[in-house]
């Protein structure tokens, strides 16, 4: 149980490392103007809208790569093939996405496949590692 518990700590721990590189990698490829103010929620909705399909495309490559090591990890470290650990992961996941939709603007098609994505990647990546049997 304990090692079940401390897989999914470490696969969402990985997972948010990679979206925070892919983020940071996005943020250089699409600068926020010097001149921005993140107080006026009407330029961030306008600064999002304008946001070229790359900026997005890139954030969902980002959560599905990272959600897939969370998946692998979770196999890795848990070494036993319960599926309800990256679907508990991958929900987890889900549910910080909704609360960054509620936070900053989101085009419609992105907040529905950022819905879709998570709990399949996790399971994903869980499925890619197999485990050695004992005999």
């Amino acid at each position: 149980m304990k090692r079940n518990i401390i897989s999914v700590i470490v696969g969402l721990v990985s997972a948010m490392v990679v979206f925070f590189i892919v983020e940071t990698i996005n943020s250089s490829l699409h600068p926020i103007a010097q001149t921005f103010d993140y107080k006026d929620s009407i330029a961030g909705k306008a600064f999002h809208k304008h946001q070229p399909l790359t900026l997005w495309l890139f954030v969902l490559a980002g959560w599905i790569i990272g959600s897939a090591l969370c998946g692998f990890i979770i196999k890795l470290v848990s070494k036993n093939e319960n599926k309800k650990l990256p679907i508990t992961a991958g929900s987890i996941l889900t549910f910080s996405a909704i609360a960054n939709f509620f936070f900053l603007p989101h085009p419609a098609w992105f907040i529905i496949v950022g819905l879709l994505i998570f709990i399949p990647s996790t399971l994903l990546g869980h499925n890619s590692y197999k485990l050695k049997s004992n005999g």
